[in-house]
């Protein structure tokens, strides 16, 4: 699973070469690399499942600024090339995009507020960890993108 993540509640001005290089080599190029250290064995096995946490950031933009939602965005796009080119192997590649989670992440982002959800409150991890848990089971969903984020995002 690919969960690592940072979000750099920023103004568009004050966003530095750096902090985009910070945030989309945390959240994006770290899938990449974690991926690439586990493909050989799962290739062996003909066995896996790699999933990647996203954000509704990347589907509407968010409220931490464009480094988080294009790092975010990539995950997805990174994920639907490795499920085309890993299924006949036996390896699925999923994508998770939850909203706003009752995290430490989310408490301290002075945009992020629950009446913005139309649910009206913050998602709580545990229903991010059921998605995870079936994503897990399933071996024939394959490049999907799973929203769960209190109807804030509608597909």
């Amino acid at each position: 699973m690919n969960n690592a993540g940072i979000a750099r509640p920023q103004k568009i001005a004050d966003i530095t070469e750096q902090d985009w290089d910070d945030v989309v080599d945390t959240n994006l190029k770290s899938s990449f690399l974690m991926t690439q250290a586990v493909l050989e064995g799962m290739r062996a096995r003909r066995w896996g499942r790699i999933i990647n946490l996203s954000s509704v950031a990347a589907h509407l933009g968010g409220v931490v600024g464009p480094h988080y939602a294009a790092s975010k965005a990539g995950m997805i796009g990174l994920a639907h090339y490795y499920a085309m080119a890993l299924v006949k192997e036996g390896i699925t590649v999923n994508t998770i995009s939850p909203a706003l989670i009752d995290t430490e992440m989310v408490r301290s982002n002075p945009n992020a507020r629950a009446d913005i959800i139309p649910a009206g409150r913050f998602g709580r991890p545990e229903e991010v960890a059921e998605v995870v848990v079936m994503l897990a089971r399933n071996g024939y969903i394959t490049g999907q993108t799973i929203h769960v984020n209190g109807g804030w995002y509608l597909t």
